[in-house]
């Protein structure tokens, strides 16, 4: 009598996990599974529609589809197409086709059919099927169904304008416009007024006297005279409101001229002095540019002190 030869449990068991989890090609080809969504599946007539088509395959297999020209035909139009490789599983890729579409068409709209063609590494077709999608989507009118004529153009309505209401709103803004501009006034006047108050003479002759103070200390005397020169225009621009900053010295002459200012021979010799010495080279000395620097000061002291008494 012949003994029966038991398995050890834990050996069929084993063997029953490899064969539920084994690759699908250790067996035999996979076939490929297809699957096609769309969204929305009720829009207006132009409107875009996204379709999805799903191919799980082998992983060394290529998928691509072919005679999809129906989704190019009426009532279908196909905008773009992009496809992208994805692992789904173990043994398993999925290739997603999204193509985007216009639908023109009114009503229930039928998807159209589609090849699916596997191909190996090499190239070679593997595979090759049709489908058709049991997928459709509904396309609304636009317009009521039920109209036939083209009804009148409306001429466009003339908007009433609520003057009551933009009345305080026109007042309002009147008011601030006022208030800005008083405002722009009164600070221009209190900026004349401040102006008026200041004694340029006074700080002409401060200026000099800073000036001699750095002359004592080693200034050149070509560079206090360069000082002295601008000292003497923007006195002369402040206090007589002719352009001295800018103009050239016989400028300043012709306007002085006109003026009738006193002391002009003495300012027109200081004015010129300092031009020697900018531009002709002149090299006086420090006693010369203390007396120079002394005409200044008796200049200004007179200019104030006819001022003052006029």
């Amino acid at each position: 009598m012949r003994r029966r030869m038991r398995r050890p449990r834990w050996l069929m068991a084993l063997l029953s996990l490899l064969l539920f989890h084994a690759p699908c090609e250790a067996f035999g080809k996979v076939q490929p599974v297809v699957n096609v969504t769309v969204r929305p599946d009720t829009l207006l007539v132009g409107d875009r529609l996204r379709c999805m088509i799903s191919v799980e395959h082998a992983p060394k297999e290529m998928v691509s589809l072919q005679d999809i020209s129906g989704f190019s035909a009426k009532p279908f139009e196909l905008i773009k197409s992009k496809q992208r490789t994805e692992k789904v599983r173990s043994g398993i890729n999925q290739d997603i086709f999204e193509l985007e579409l216009a639908l023109f068409g009114a009503g229930r709209q039928e998807l159209p059919p589609f090849t699916v063609v596997l191909r190996d590494s090499g190239g070679r077709v593997t595979s090759k099927e049709t489908y058709k999608p049991s997928a459709s989507v509904y396309v609304k009118e636009l317009t009521d169904a039920s109209m036939r004529d083209l009804r009148p153009i409306k001429p466009p309505l003339t908007p009433s304008i609520p003057y009551l209401l933009l009345l305080p709103i026109l007042l309002g803004a009147f008011g601030v416009g006022a208030v800005v501009l008083l405002m722009i006034f009164l600070l221009k006047r209190k900026v004349r007024n401040s102006a008026e108050k200041v004694d340029f003479g006074q700080v002409a002759q401060r200026k000099l006297r800073k000036l001699g103070t750095s002359l004592s200390a080693g200034m050149p005397p070509h560079e206090c005279y360069e000082e002295l020169s601008l000292i003497m225009r923007t006195f002369l621009e402040t206090h007589y409101r002719i352009s001295a900053l800018e103009a050239v010295t016989h400028e300043i002459e012709r306007d002085l001229k006109k003026l009738g200012v006193a002391g002009f021979e003495s300012i027109m010799n200081l004015l010129k002095q300092a031009d020697l010495v900018k531009f002709a080279d002149s090299r006086p000395d420090v006693e010369e540019s203390r007396q120079s620097l002394d005409k200044a000061s008796e200049v200004i002291r007179s200019t104030r002190k006819k001022s003052a008494r006029s």
